[in-house]
């Protein structure tokens, strides 16, 4: 599978509360306007196989999970979704924009976690089948930014966000490290800013690659 064959698929990725969903919906009511369905895929999620997974993975009595058994359930997830959702959906000529994809797995388990780069890079492309978004929005907060965020919802924290400060800034420079080795697929936002100016900078450039006047 070429992992540029859909030119219609992109992604978000980002730490928590970095404003990645509420982007993706003004991105998809700006498509809208422009007579152009898009829908919104979560990860993980995205199917009932692939939700109960991720049930699994954030729930906060699962504690004695390994790194590698995280690892492999997130993977498990997308492959699901890949096969039973994204490639049939994309083959038809449907807009799909990813609340995570891959980019999370390399972040969050290879650099966080601290998991073998290398095999991280090869379970990646096994769950995909090398399926990769045309083009990837990290929207970049600090640490500390999404940390006063996530006080300020007054949201308790899931297995996977009740992680150190250490984690998250493994996490953040992992992106940033991914970012710097896909220059081509990849534009960093800066997403401290008001949300208006970071959606006008998403729409920036998706109505550029694809052409939307």
């Amino acid at each position: 599978m070429n992992p540029h064959t859909y030119s219609r698929f992109i992604s978000f990725e980002g730490l928590d509360f970095s404003g990645k969903t509420t982007q993706i919906h003004r991105l998809i009511i700006q498509l809208a306007r422009h007579g152009i369905s898009a829908e919104m895929l979560r990860e993980p999620g995205g199917t009932p196989i692939s939700e109960a997974i991720r049930k699994m993975l954030l729930d906060n009595r699962n504690s004695e999970m390994t790194r590698r058994s995280e690892t492999l359930l997130f993977s498990s997830a997308r492959a699901q979704l890949v096969e039973q959702v994204l490639v049939p959906r994309l083959e038809g000529g449907e807009t799909i924009i990813a609340d995570r994809y891959v980019d999370s797995t390399t972040a969050y388990q290879g650099y966080g976690r601290q998991m073998d780069g290398h095999f991280i890079r090869q379970l990646n492309a096994f769950a995909t089948g090398g399926l990769m978004p045309f083009r990837t929005f990290f929207l970049d907060v600090s640490v500390d930014e999404s940390l006063r965020r996530r006080r300020s919802a007054g949201r308790g924290t899931d297995r996977m966000e009740g992680t150190d400060i250490a984690f998250m800034h493994r996490v953040r420079d992992g992106f940033h490290e991914i970012a710097a080795a896909n220059p081509g697929r990849f534009l960093i936002v800066n997403a401290e800013r008001p949300e208006e100016k970071i959606a006008a900078e998403i729409w920036g450039e998706v109505s550029r690659i694809w052409q939307i006047g």
